[in-house]
Protein backbone atom coordinates (compact mmCIF):
# COMPACT_ATOMS: atom_id res chain seq x y z
CA UNK A 1 0.00 0.00 0.00
CA UNK A 2 1.09 3.69 -0.66
CA UNK A 3 0.89 4.45 3.18
CA UNK A 4 3.62 6.11 5.38
CA UNK A 5 4.30 3.95 8.52
CA UNK A 6 2.24 5.32 11.46
CA UNK A 7 -0.39 7.13 9.32
CA UNK A 8 -3.70 5.76 9.17
CA UNK A 9 -6.00 4.08 6.97
CA UNK A 10 -9.66 3.01 6.37
CA UNK A 11 -10.48 -0.56 4.65
CA UNK A 12 -13.49 -0.76 2.80
CA UNK A 13 -15.69 -1.85 1.98
CA UNK A 14 -16.68 -4.77 4.77
CA UNK A 15 -18.57 -7.64 3.79
CA UNK A 16 -18.91 -9.79 6.71
CA UNK A 17 -19.85 -8.33 10.47
CA UNK A 18 -20.25 -9.99 13.44
CA UNK A 19 -21.07 -10.39 17.41
CA UNK A 20 -23.11 -11.66 19.92
CA UNK A 21 -26.01 -12.16 18.35
CA UNK A 22 -24.98 -13.59 15.43
CA UNK A 23 -23.29 -12.79 12.15
CA UNK A 24 -24.61 -10.91 8.89
CA UNK A 25 -22.68 -10.92 5.41
CA UNK A 26 -23.33 -8.86 2.22
CA UNK A 27 -22.96 -5.40 1.27
CA UNK A 28 -26.37 -4.88 2.87
CA UNK A 29 -25.35 -5.85 6.43
CA UNK A 30 -22.36 -4.03 5.96
CA UNK A 31 -23.57 -1.15 4.80
CA UNK A 32 -21.22 1.79 5.65
CA UNK A 33 -18.77 -0.16 7.80
CA UNK A 34 -15.17 0.29 7.59
CA UNK A 35 -12.13 -0.86 9.66
CA UNK A 36 -9.70 2.29 10.70
CA UNK A 37 -5.89 0.58 10.42
CA UNK A 38 -2.71 1.94 11.29
CA UNK A 39 0.42 1.04 9.40
CA UNK A 40 2.79 -0.40 10.94
CA UNK A 41 5.86 -1.20 8.19
CA UNK A 42 6.65 -2.52 5.15
CA UNK A 43 8.40 -5.67 4.34
CA UNK A 44 9.27 -7.98 1.97
CA UNK A 45 8.07 -11.41 1.85
CA UNK A 46 10.34 -14.56 1.21
CA UNK A 47 12.45 -15.08 -1.31
CA UNK A 48 10.28 -17.73 -4.08
CA UNK A 49 12.12 -19.14 -7.39
CA UNK A 50 10.08 -19.86 -10.11
CA UNK A 51 11.85 -22.41 -12.50
CA UNK A 52 10.02 -23.73 -15.82
CA UNK A 53 11.73 -26.17 -18.07
CA UNK A 54 10.54 -28.40 -21.21
CA UNK A 55 11.82 -31.84 -21.42
CA UNK A 56 14.24 -32.81 -24.23
CA UNK A 57 14.20 -29.02 -25.69
CA UNK A 58 17.02 -27.28 -23.47
CA UNK A 59 14.74 -24.92 -22.24
CA UNK A 60 15.47 -23.74 -19.08
CA UNK A 61 14.55 -20.39 -17.11
CA UNK A 62 14.64 -19.21 -13.52
CA UNK A 63 13.08 -16.23 -11.94
CA UNK A 64 12.93 -15.15 -8.48
CA UNK A 65 10.18 -12.62 -6.67
CA UNK A 66 9.70 -11.61 -3.09
CA UNK A 67 6.74 -10.13 -2.60
CA UNK A 68 6.34 -6.35 -0.71
CA UNK A 69 4.10 -6.32 1.96
CA UNK A 70 2.05 -3.71 4.36
CA UNK A 71 1.95 -4.53 7.98
CA UNK A 72 -1.20 -3.37 9.32
CA UNK A 73 -2.46 -3.04 13.12
CA UNK A 74 -6.47 -2.68 13.51
CA UNK A 75 -8.00 0.05 15.70
CA UNK A 76 -11.14 0.11 15.32
CA UNK A 77 -14.29 -1.08 13.47
CA UNK A 78 -16.40 1.85 12.55
CA UNK A 79 -19.93 2.19 11.44
CA UNK A 80 -21.34 4.60 9.13
CA UNK A 81 -21.17 8.13 10.20
CA UNK A 82 -18.41 7.36 12.76
CA UNK A 83 -15.18 9.60 12.59
CA UNK A 84 -11.76 7.99 12.68
CA UNK A 85 -10.18 7.89 15.71
CA UNK A 86 -7.28 10.34 16.85
CA UNK A 87 -3.38 8.74 16.91
CA UNK A 88 -2.10 8.23 19.37
CA UNK A 89 2.17 8.40 19.06
CA UNK A 90 3.51 5.42 18.45
CA UNK A 91 6.53 4.15 17.74
CA UNK A 92 6.84 1.69 15.04
CA UNK A 93 8.84 -1.33 16.58
CA UNK A 94 11.01 -2.74 13.84
CA UNK A 95 9.89 -6.46 13.14
CA UNK A 96 12.45 -8.86 11.62
CA UNK A 97 11.75 -9.60 8.09
CA UNK A 98 10.94 -13.12 6.66
CA UNK A 99 13.66 -14.92 6.31
CA UNK A 100 14.63 -16.34 2.92
CA UNK A 101 15.86 -19.67 2.42
CA UNK A 102 19.15 -20.60 3.65
CA UNK A 103 21.60 -21.79 1.17
CA UNK A 104 23.83 -24.50 1.66
CA UNK A 105 27.96 -23.89 1.88
CA UNK A 106 30.70 -26.36 1.11
CA UNK A 107 31.96 -27.27 3.98
CA UNK A 108 34.91 -24.66 4.96
CA UNK A 109 38.74 -26.37 4.51
CA UNK A 110 40.80 -27.01 7.72
CA UNK A 111 43.47 -24.30 8.34
CA UNK A 112 46.94 -25.65 7.53
CA UNK A 113 48.71 -26.86 10.64
CA UNK A 114 51.35 -24.62 11.38
CA UNK A 115 54.85 -26.88 11.10
CA UNK A 116 57.96 -27.01 13.06
CA UNK A 117 61.26 -26.95 11.15
CA UNK A 118 62.58 -30.51 11.69
CA UNK A 119 66.21 -30.23 13.10
CA UNK A 120 69.31 -30.87 10.58
CA UNK A 121 70.81 -33.85 10.84
CA UNK A 122 74.05 -34.73 11.46
CA UNK A 123 75.79 -35.52 7.65
CA UNK A 124 76.89 -39.27 7.63
CA UNK A 125 80.12 -39.89 5.61
CA UNK A 126 79.51 -41.32 2.32
CA UNK A 127 80.62 -44.80 1.02
CA UNK A 128 82.78 -45.54 -1.83
CA UNK A 129 81.67 -46.52 -4.63
CA UNK A 130 81.01 -50.40 -5.41
CA UNK A 131 82.95 -52.19 -7.89
CA UNK A 132 79.76 -54.05 -8.98
CA UNK A 133 77.90 -50.79 -10.44
CA UNK A 134 75.81 -49.83 -7.47
CA UNK A 135 76.95 -46.53 -7.81
CA UNK A 136 74.93 -44.08 -5.86
CA UNK A 137 72.92 -46.30 -3.68
CA UNK A 138 73.59 -46.83 -0.06
CA UNK A 139 73.77 -49.96 2.06
CA UNK A 140 71.26 -49.35 5.18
Amino acid sequence: MAAEVGSMITLEPVLLLGDADGSGSGLDAAKGARVAAVVVGHRLGRKLRVFKYKPKKRYRRTHGHRSRYTELRVEALLTAGQPLPTLAPVEAAPAPEVEAPKKRRAPKAAAPKAVEPEAPKAAEPEAADDEAGDAGFEEV
